[in-house]
C-alpha cells in the first residue's frame, strides 16, 4: 500500500532523523509498502530502505519558517495526493493541520501518531498560554477529524479518551521498540574500551535525555549511601539537556563530582557501547511528572536489547514490562537509601543482575523491537486499502 508519512523533524537542526522516525517508515518500506517521506528541507534523511523523499522548503527565518513551511507543505502534499493517490497520510504529531486539509479535500484516511502529552512538554519549556491555547485548538481539530489515533501508550490512550471527544476504537496505543540490530550485548571489556573507561570500575549508568522527569536528581541524592559502602563505583549520566547544569551541581554540592561523569550528549553508534559498559542502567522517572501518561521508553527497550540490569521507578508502562518478565527492579527512587540499597545489592550480586539482564534480552526480542512495532502499525493501516 502507499503511505505517505508527514513530519516537522529537523526543525532543531539536530542533523539526524530521529530514530523512531528512521526504524519506522524503513520497516514501513521493508513490510512492502510504498513509502512517501514528506519533511522540511532542513535535513537530508537517510534510511536503509527504499524510501522516497519529498523535501518541503521553506524560509529559514524566525516564526516565517513555520508559516512558509505550511503554505508549501499543504501544495506539496496536495499536489501529490492527486498525481498518486495514497492509501493514507500518517502523520507524526505537530501543530499543522496541513495534513487534515489534504485528508478532508481528498477523502484519504488520516492516521496521527502520538508521542507524548505535548501539551504538558510545552508547558514546561515555557510555552504562553495563548500558544498552549493555540496548539490545544490545532490538536483537537486533528484529533476529532482523524481516522486513527496510534499513541505510543496505554497511558496516551487514556489521557487522550479522557481529554478529547474521540471515538475508544479509533484509538490504539502501539508501544514503541528498539532495533536489536544496533543494541545488542556486547562484552564489557569491549564497551569499555571503545568508550575509554576503567574495565575494573563498578559503574551505574543513565543514557538520555537531561530533563526533570528523568529524575537523575534522585541518583545523586542516592550516590552517597551507595559510595559509602562501595566507594569506588563511578556514575555515568550521558545526555544533554535543561537540567545537565543543575545536575552537575547538585553532585558538586554532595561532594561527589569526582564519582560522576557527564560525557554530554552521545551518538546513535556509541550509545550501544556506553550502556553495554554499565553494570547496571538505571531510568529513575519522577512519578508526579509522568505517572498520568505512562511511558513506552526507547531508553528501556535499548537497555534490554543490550541484557543489561536495569533499576527504575514503578512508571505506569514500565512496571508492566519489567515486573511479569522479572527483566528488572522497581523502587520508590525518591527515597535515597531504598534506592541506594537496591543498586548496592545489585552490585554485590553479579548472578542476580545477569540473571534480569537476560531476561530483558529474552523479553524485549519476543515482543519491542521496531520490526513489531511497525507490524502492528502496518496491519493496522491495511485495513484502510
Amino acid at each position: 500500500m502507499r503511505i505517505y508519512y508527514f513530519c516537522y523533524e529537523g526543525f532543531k537542526k539536530i542533523g539526524k532523523l530521529n530514530n523512531h522516525i528512521q526504524e519506522t517508515v524503513s520497516w514501513f518500506s521493508r513490510l512492502g509498502n510504498d513509502v512517501h517521506f514528506f519533511n522540511p528541507n532542513i535535513i537530508q534523511p537517510e534510511f536503509d530502505a527504499v524510501v522516497k523523499l519529498h523535501m518541503i522548503p521553506l524560509i529559514d527565518l524566525p516564526v516565517i519558517k513555520w508559516v512558509s513551511f505550511d503554505i508549501f507543505a499543504f501544495f506539496y502534499l496536495l499536489y501529490h495526493s492527486i498525481v498518486r493517490r495514497p492509501k493514507v497520510i500518517y502523520y507524526r504529531e505537530s501543530s499543522s493541520l496541513v495534513p487534515l486539509l489534504i485528508s478532508k479535500l481528498l477523502s484519504i484516511p488520516l492516521i496521527i501518531e502520538v508521542n507524548g502529552w505535548i501539551l504538558d512538554e510545552l508547558l514546561d519549556v515555557g510555552y504562553s498560554q495563548f500558544k498552549l491555547m493555540l496548539f490545544r485548538f490545532f490538536q483537537e481539530l486533528n484529533y476529532r477529524n482523524s481516522t486513527m489515533l496510534i499513541p505510543v501508550s496505554e497511558g496516551l490512550k487514556k489521557l487522550i479518551e479522557e481529554h478529547y471527544p474521540v471515538l475508544p476504537k479509533n484509538v490504539i496505543a502501539v508501544n514503541n521498540g528498539t532495533n536489536p540490530r544496533q543494541y545488542r550485548p556486547i562484552p564489557l571489556h569491549e564497551a569499555r574500551n571503545r568508550i575509554r573507561i576503567n574495565p575494573d570500575a563498578s559503574v551505574i549508568g543513565f543514557i538520555g535525555g537531561c530533563y526533570p522527569h528523568h529524575g537523575i536528581q534522585y541518583l545523586i541524592e542516592a550516590a552517597p549511601f551507595v559510595l559509602s559502602k562501595l566507594p569506588d563505583v563511578q556514575f555515568i549520566v550521558a545526555g544533554d539537556g535543561a537540567m545537565l547544569k543543575s545536575w552537575k551541581y547538585l553532585a558538586k554540592l554532595k561532594g561527589i563530582e569526582h564519582n560522576f561523569l557527564f560525557p554530554g550528549n552521545v551518538s546513535f553508534e556509541l550509545a550501544p557501547y556506553y550502556i553495554n559498559s554499565f553494570d547496571i542502567c538505571v531510568a529513575p522517572w519522577d512519578i508526579e511528572l509522568v505517572g498520568n501518561v505512562g511511558l513506552s521508553p526507547m531508553k528501556l527497550f535499548d537497555y534490554m536489547a543490550c541484557g543489561r540490569p536495569i533499576v527504575s521507578s514503578p512508571v505506569f508502562g514500565v512496571k508492566e514490562i519489567l515486573g511479569p518478565n522479572n527483566a528488572g527492579l522497581m523502587v520508590d527512587v525518591k527515597d535515597p537509601e531504598k534506592f541506594a540499597n537496591v543498586l548496592t545489592e545489585l552490585l554485590t550480586e553479579p548472578e542476580k543482575g545477569k540473571c534480569l539482564g537476560e531476561n530483558a534480552l529474552k523479553t524485549v526480542l519476543s515482543e519491542y523491537t521496531w520490526e513489531q512495532t511497525s507490524r502492528k502499525i502496518t496491519d493496522l493501516l491495511r485495513s484502510f486499502e
